[in-house]
């Protein structure tokens, strides 16, 4: 693509439309009047000078002033342009033969190469709109070239006059008509395709515009995407004014224009997809409301009923204990209000358990192993446990787990708690505990019994069901079964049941690896960032920025519920981002979050950055405190190294 100079770029006054071709004559102009010298010292090289050599240098100037001239008769510039060469080779040939009558064999021809040459210039100078213009410029070359015998023997010049007198004299006129009809109608031609190329070009263009438009209106999820394709848009119309520029670049801009349209397609396929998956998304989520609605409803509504009986018992038992004449029956009374109080604050306790259930205070999961897990509930089980009972434990094909502590112990206690509980009195009760890790990283929990078991044809959609129970003759309350499914959907587990009457009752529990467990982000602020690293059961800050006293207090206190939640014996701390701590933040973290960690079971403590001379009396502080309570420090360069020690201590104990 040209540089368009100050000097040949088209003046304000010259309509858009337009600006391409006045620009063209502009560069043509200098380049023939370069031309036009050049041939002027061929000319005088071969023929000396001559008087009709003004005539070369008039049109060379004539040329070279043209861009002057557009710059307001951009009109009358370009029929100079296209003319200029046809009319003063006509009058050169003229004089020459009047001054040289035996020599003017030479400009016959030469002057006709002039004029053919010259049939190109309309179609190049003026747009295919501007056709009379064209047209009466061509028109004014043939008239040249058909009279130019004519015009010559009108005024004592012609050859016939020189004594030629053969039958090739107009044939000459015929091939050189006939040439200029050749030339002339092929670049009509393709001016006409070239015009009817670009309007193609101008009109595809629109409908790539108008598509753009109506993707941004779409969605707007897909901003980014519509901005880029506003970005393609812009370059597809620089690439047309490039396009404009040269009829060669034609075929290019319309394999670019398809390639853009295949891209669009693929856009509108892949808004289509991420639409579609927003509806599944919100279909799923609307199937979670509804069912964590109706199960709203059920428990709302097993709650009031169940609390009623109590309160109600509760109101009628404390009037009739203001009445003076039961005074004898006030010690029987207070036994049952005693008794009244007593279940309803079961059935409280109750909804405070299902209610931390559903808030789902425990989010971080911990690697802990089954055994480890077993000793707490056989503890918790108690008396519960005979020593006729047979249970069997297999934790081999599944020694660890990767989930949420508090909930694998609830799910195991309520198991083995219920199958103590309904255990058929005419057989020996068995329990079988079996854990398997399979390939796919999923942990599979089956607990078998040889109890009651349950009748699945009648009661399989009320398993699970709150305040459901299934034998009336053993003292429960139906809670047991509703929390362990709650605590499976809670860890997106499955849960299944076989069951027979007076045969046993089988579940088995299906729970996948979690993701990311080696950086579970509980806190997340401007200051810091904090996570529980499962891989090596330790809590990790990193501290992101020059801190405030409310922020490192905020995220200390982070840590501490951390530490007093998940026990975990270790600790890495990343200070290069942290600045100065101020001294008296730095004893509160002596004399209060150190001891109380160390009561959490804190025994180690990796610190990154803590070398730094500028934090000299820091780093005194925490090691003086950590001797004291015998929390073993070390000092490290990056996070990496931190970690590595970490891995050690998990591998020792593994």
């Amino acid at each position: 693509m040209p540089i368009q100079s100050s000097f040949y770029r088209p003046a304000a006054a010259v309509p858009a439309e337009l600006s391409r071709s006045v620009f063209i004559t502009n560069i043509l102009s200098s380049l023939f009047a370069g031309i036009t010298a050049l041939l002027l010292f061929i000319i005088i090289a071969f023929f000396r000078w001559a008087d009709i050599l003004y005539s070369v240098v008039a049109v060379a100037l004539i040329f070279a002033a043209l861009p002057v001239l557009n710059k307001r008769l951009f009109h009358i510039g370009r029929y100079l342009f296209c003319l200029i060469p046809v009319y003063v080779a006509l009058g050169i040939s003229l004089y020459w033969k009047y001054k040289a009558p035996m020599q003017s064999a030479i400009t016959y021809f030469d002057v006709r190469y002039v004029m053919l040459a010259s049939t190109i210039l309309p179609a190049v100078v003026f747009t295919i709109e501007e056709k009379w213009k064209i047209v009466g410029c061509m028109g004014s070359i043939l008239l040249c070239l058909a009279l130019f015998d004519p015009i010559h023997n009108l005024v004592g010049l012609g050859y016939y006059q020189q004594g030629y007198s053969g039958r090739s004299y107009y044939y000459i006129n015929a091939i050189t008509v006939i040439s200029f009809l050749e030339l002339a109608l092929g670049i009509i031609v393709l001016k006409i395709i070239t015009g009817r190329a670009e309007t193609e070009v101008n009109k595809t263009l629109i409908e790539l515009n108008a598509s753009n438009r109506q993707l941004v209106v779409k969605n707007e999820e897909l901003i980014k995407l519509n901005e880029f394709m506003v970005r393609q848009s812009e370059e597809l119309i620089q690439q047309k004014k490039e396009i404009q520029e040269s009829r060669e670049l034609i075929a290019e801009a319309n394999l670019l224009i398809s390639v853009q349209q295949e891209k669009l397609v693929v856009a509108n396929k892949e808004l289509e997809k991420q639409v579609q998956e927003k509806t599944i998304d919100l279909t799923t989520a609307n199937e979670e409301l509804i069912k964590h609605n109706n199960e709203l409803r059920q428990f709302s509504y097993t709650v009031s009923h169940n609390l009623r009986a109590p309160v109600a018992r509760l109101l009628g038992l404390t009037d009739l204990f203001g009445k003076a004449e039961l005074n004898k029956e006030r010690e029987a009374m207070a036994v049952l209000i005693q008794r009244s109080g007593q279940e309803l604050d079961e059935i409280l306790k109750d909804l405070h358990q299902i209610i931390d259930l559903r808030n789902d205070l425990y989010r971080v999961h911990e690697k802990f192993a089954f055994a480890d897990e077993w000793q707490k509930i056989t503890f918790a089980l108690g008396d519960q446990i005979r020593p006729a009972y047979r249970i069997s434990i297999d934790f081999a094909q599944g020694p660890v787990i990767y989930s949420i502590r508090a909930m694998i112990h609830s799910i195991l206690y309520n198991l083995v708690s219920n199958a103590i509980k309904y255990r058929n009195p005419e057989k020996e009760l068995t329990i079988d505990i079996r854990t398997e890790t399979l390939a796919d990283q999923c942990t599979v929990i089956t607990v078998k019994d040889n109890g009651l078991g349950i009748n699945l044809e009648t009661q399989r959609d009320n398993i699970f069901k709150l305040y459901r129970r299934f034998h009336s003759h053993v003292e429960g309350k139906g809670l047991g079964l509703y929390l362990v499914k709650s605590q499976v959907d809670t860890l997106g587990g499955a849960i299944a049941v076989a069951s027979e009457v007076n045969r046993g009752t089988t579940f088995t529990i299906k729970l996948l690896h979690p993701p990311n467990i080696s950086k579970q982000v509980f806190f997340e602020s401007d200051a810091a960032q904090i996570y529980f690293d499962a891989e090596i059961n330790n809590t990790v800050i990193l501290w992101k920025k020059i801190i405030s006293v409310e922020e490192y207090r905020k995220a200390f206190d982070a840590v501490l519920h951390s530490l007093k939640t998940y026990h975990s014996p270790g600790c890495i701390t990343d200070m290069r981002q942290q600045g100065l701590v101020p001294p008296e933040e730095q004893q509160w973290l002596f004399t209060t979050i150190i001891p109380e960690a160390v009561r959490y079971g804190l025994k180690r403590i990796a610190a990154v950055g803590l070398a730094d001379p500028i934090r000299q009396n820091y780093l005194e502080g925490i090691q003086t405190k950590s001797q004291l309570l015998g929390v073993e420090l070390r000092v490290f360069d990056g996070l990496e190294d931190a970690v590595s020690w970490m891995e050690k201590f998990v591998k020792h104990s593994t």
